[in-house]
C-alpha cells in the first residue's frame, strides 16, 4: 500500500462524507506523514523471496484458492508460519482501502 493510495482513499472518504463542500482540502505529504504517525503506520522493505511477489498475481489466484478452501471446514485449515500473518495484514489493509 502506497502513500498515494492512502491519499486517494482519503479524498474519496472526504467527498462521500461532505460532498464538494471541502473540495479545496489538500491531502499533502505532510498530512500523510502525520496520518501515518497518528495511526502508527510504518513502512517495511521486503527482502528475499517476499520482495519478488507480485500482488496482482496473488489477487488473480485468490478466487481459485478460496474455491479450494470451501471443501474444508474452517477448523481444518491451518497456517503455521508468520508469513501467513504478514500476508493477511496486507490483505486487510488493501481491503480497507478499497472499501
Amino acid at each position: 500500500m502506497t502513500g498515494e493510495m492512502i491519499q486517494t482513499k482519503a479524498k474519496e472518504f472526504l467527498k462521500k462524507m461532505y460532498g464538494d463542500a471541502n473540495s479545496e482540502f489538500n491531502f499533502s505529504i505532510g498530512w500523510l506523514e502525520r496520518f501515518k504517525a497518528r495511526l502508527e503506520i510504518n513502512s517495511y522493505r521486503r527482502f528475499g523471496e517476499s520482495g519478488l511477489i507480485v500482488v496482482e498475481n496473488i489477487e488473480d489466484a485468490l478466487p481459485q484458492i478460496r474455491a479450494k478452501l470451501e471443501n474444508f471446514d474452517w477448523k481444518d485449515i491451518y497456517n503455521m508460519d508468520d508469513i501467513g500473518l504478514f500476508y493477511h495484514l496486507q490483505i486487510l489493509f488493501i481491503s480497507l482501502m478499497l472499501e
